[in-house]
């Protein structure tokens, strides 16, 4: 009996993870929940390392960069 290979299982999960967590940062972002949206961001990042998906975690760490510099320049002003 050859043993069960599910790694395509958690790859395809990571993957599901890390886009559940993108769609969370919308609700949170709207409600002004700006911390709660890092955090998201930031564990979307590291689903998508996981999964060895290197765009999402490109655009996960552009979104994550442009809203904390967006944060940060608002609470400045």
């Amino acid at each position: 009996m050859s043993p069960i290979d599910t790694s395509k299982d958690f790859i395809a999960f990571y993957k599901k993870k890390g886009d559940n967590l993108v769609t969370l940062v919308d609700n949170h972002y709207m409600n002004k929940e700006y911390r709660k949206c890092l955090e998201l961001l930031n564990q979307a990042y590291a689903m998508y390392q996981k999964g060895n998906y290197e765009e999402e975690c490109e655009k996960t760490k552009q979104r994550f960069n442009e809203m904390k510099k967006n944060i940060l320049k608002s609470r400045n002003s």
